[in-house]
């Protein structure tokens, strides 16, 4: 079955940050290192006839540590689009090979930078003729809105369940694993999650900036009732901005369309 693939990405600073840690890939475009987010949303449509991968990146770290991180990771995943035209690569293999990947980039980086402070997440979707894949470390997240349902697909690398057994309540949880752990200190784990494509289903990565911000339900509604990926984009991210737009803020939304 052929597909066709619309698709849109937005980045926001946010309204009380004065730096974006936020990257992406998307149309095998990246942001600058020092940059102030997408002025507009991005949005692309196209034949599923290649294999396809979009990723979101939250960079953290202090100081530029953050905007360092994420570009590395985003940069890193720009120039690996040339093994997927070039080889046939097993998806899974290729997911994990290129987390790996970051992850050295970024640890490299922070040794010549002299900080261990400096890090990253990652969520990655990659699309074939017949499946998508879901890859990440840390919280930014990936959702599929099936039919009626929204479903999270991404698993979150944090301590939210070791608060919540310990009864400890408003502090937001800890990473657990993000791009910038040595080897030595910490097998990354990333997770991996596979499912057919479907004529009609919806993708969306994001960082926290919009799900600390806006509720689940809230994001499916809005996914729901969006005309269109560029719609889409847009209403996220000025619902995380409306309800305070604690930080910066990115989506991707990718829609599935039977051809």
């Amino acid at each position: 079955m052929a597909y066709r693939i619309e698709a849109a990405c937005g980045c926001n600073i946010g309204l009380r940050r004065t730096n974006n840690e936020d990257n992406f890939i998307f149309d095998n475009r990246i942001l600058p290192k020092v940059n102030k987010g997408l002025k507009a949303s991005v949005v692309t449509e196209q034949e599923l006839r290649r294999e396809l991968i979009y990723g979101v990146f939250d960079g953290m770290g202090g100081e530029s540590y953050g905007e360092e991180a994420s570009f590395l990771a985003a940069a890193t995943a720009k120039n690996s689009e040339k093994l997927l035209a070039d080889f046939i690569y097993p998806p899974k293999k290729y997911l994990t090979d290129l987390i790996a990947q970051m992850n050295e980039e970024v640890c490299r980086k922070s040794e010549a930078l002299g900080s261990g402070r400096m890090g990253s997440t990652a969520v990655l979707l990659y699309l074939n003729e017949r499946f998508a894949y879901i890859c990440n470390v840390g919280d930014s997240r990936a959702f599929r809105l099936h039919r009626d349902g929204l479903q999270q697909i991404s698993q979150d690398h944090t301590d939210a369940a070791f608060l919540a057994a310990q009864g400890v309540a408003g502090r937001k949880p800890s990473l657990t694993q993000h791009l910038g752990i040595w080897p030595e200190e910490m097998i990354l784990e990333p997770y991996v999650a596979k499912g057919e494509l479907e004529d009609g289903d919806q993708y969306l990565l994001c960082s926290d900036g919009l799900t600390d911000m806006v509720s689940n339900v809230e994001i499916c509604a809005i996914m729901k009732e969006a005309p269109d990926a560029g719609a889409c984009v847009d209403r996220l991210i000025a619902a995380a901005l409306e309800a305070g737009g604690r930080d910066n803020v990115t989506a991707i939304s990718v829609r599935i369309k039977k051809l």
